[in-house]
């Protein structure tokens, strides 16, 4: 048990110690061989750091969404447990990488007879089309990087641009308008 800067208690788990394993229904198990040991029938995974520190940090959940502790470094999992613990973050944190901003459209029909314009953002991504109504670009951009963005819409979605200069150059024109490139 670690306290936490705010007081808190944290229990970091040593990887080794920390087996994932699938249920007969396909849920996520987890066994823990520290003292006293414990297993946990259904479990979820989450990033501490999901966008500062997307390798490192993974916090599990019981079921009941109660911690069952901190994995500092999860790439030193055994590797069955690793390939769990990716599958189950790709599975939380699906996030199409736009290859291609096919287009930006203002749609003045947005919001009944209020004009509050939204922007449509049509891209290619590397799951296929996908489309965002942003309606303040401000509020649904986020930079996290050099040329690396990470925008999402009112319902959640989400897309990243992994690199901006690896557009193709229609796609950097298109963005221009919008972004200060």
């Amino acid at each position: 048990m670690h306290q936490d800067e705010d007081g808190g208690e944290r229990l970091w788990l040593p990887p080794e110690a920390v087996q994932l394993h699938r249920g007969p229904a396909g849920q996520l198990r987890v066994s823990v061989e520290t003292e006293p040991e414990r297993s946990y029938l259904q479990a979820t995974v989450h990033r501490a750091f999901p966008l500062s520190s997307p390798e490192e940090w993974v916090v599990l959940l019981d079921g009941a969404g109660r911690e069952i502790g901190t994995i500092q470094d999860p790439s030193a999992l055994d590797a069955r447990s690793r390939d769990l613990l990716a599958e189950e973050l790709d599975l939380r944190y699906l996030t199409p990488m736009v290859q291609e901003v096919v287009s930006i459209a203002e749609d003045a029909l947005e919001g009944g007879s209020r004009w509050s314009p939204v922007l449509v953002w049509d891209v290619l991504t590397d799951r296929g089309p996908f489309q965002l109504r942003l309606p303040n670009l401000a509020d649904h951009l986020r930079v996290l990087g050099p040329g690396r963005l990470l925008i999402w819409d009112r319902e959640g979605r989400r897309v990243e641009f992994p690199s901006l200069e690896a557009l193709p150059e229609r796609s950097r024109m298109v963005l221009r308008r919008y972004l200060a490139l």
